[in-house]
């Protein structure tokens, strides 16, 4: 005969439980009892692995091109290029009366180089390329690359002649030099003969040699300077300056909107459920039944 096993479990206090050495027949099997509490929720299984990576999406239509940002500020003035080379000599002025052959007057200095005219207006900075289509937020592109400097402009007029000085006095005529010594009579004879007795005056003997040129009187002083010869042909426009540094890079845009959520993974297997308390062997439930 096996050993049987009793387990008594009793709900109600104060009750007692008579067993009898003479038992009858095993009863039926009663009603089933009500579902026990949920049991506590087992460990959580392990993260399935990853699916693979879906697709990538088409990309979406370019978004309108935003509005142009503002014109950054006008970079500065390159420096002045270098002056260009004197114009050609004015035509001489008209030739002063002729005194007795005063020394050359000195060349009238150049008259002052005309201001440089303004600089133009710097070019209009070219247009902002159209936004590229939005990413899954990838790295900054390189930055674009600076538009083309805007053309020279237009060199400025040049400023008006000034006003023509006052014509200057004219020279004093030098004096005349002394007359030269007249030279003796000449004679018939290349040989002076004896003085004769005083007789009827002989003709004029022939005219005696010019006599030296006296000194060269002073001379006058300066005549004026001449009028200003026209101003020469504008040289022409030096080399433009280097190209201003690149201006800063401007901030960066909006970020784009969120991409759609991925499809939910699919749920790992359930767990094998645990042995349900009702179906141990060998196990007698008594009390307060």
């Amino acid at each position: 005969m096996s050993e049987t096993i009793i387990v008594i479990e009793s709900i109600t206090p104060q009750v007692s439980v008579t067993f009898s050495a003479d038992q009858g027949p095993q009863g039926g099997l009663g009603p089933t009892g009500p579902t026990g509490s949920a049991g506590p929720t087992g460990p959580i299984g392990g993260t399935g692995a990853t699916g693979p990576t879906g697709s990538t999406g088409s990309t979406g239509a370019t978004g309108p091109t935003g509005a142009t940002g503002d014109t950054g500020a006008t970079g500065d003035t390159g420096p002045t290029g270098p002056t260009g080379s004197t114009g050609p000599t004015g035509d001489t002025g008209a030739t002063g009366s002729t005194g007795a052959t005063g020394a050359t007057g000195a060349t009238g200095s150049t008259g002052l180089t005309g201001s440089t005219g303004p600089t133009g207006p710097t070019g209009d900075a070219g247009p902002t390329g159209a936004t590229g289509a939005t990413g899954s937020t990838g790295a900054t592109g390189d930055t674009g690359a600076t538009g083309p400097t805007g053309s020279t402009g237009l060199t400025g007029a040049t400023g008006p002649q000034g006003p023509t000085g006052d014509t200057g006095l004219t020279g004093l005529t030098g004096a005349t030099g002394p007359t030269g010594a007249t030279g003796p009579t000449g004679a018939d004879s290349t040989v002076p003969g004896p003085t004769g007795p005083a007789g009827a005056t002989g003709p004029t003997g022939a005219t005696g040699p010019q006599g030296d040129t006296g000194l060269t009187g002073a001379t006058g002083p300066t005549g004026d300077t001449g009028l200003t010869g026209a101003t020469g042909a504008t040289g022409p426009t030096g080399d433009t300056g280097a190209t201003g540094a690149t201006g800063p890079t401007g901030p960066q845009g909006d970020t784009g909107l969120t991409g759609a959520t991925g499809a939910t993974g699919a749920t790992g297997a359930t767990g094998a459920t645990g042995a349900d308390a009702t179906a141990l062997p060998g196990i007698l439930m008594l009390g307060g039944m």
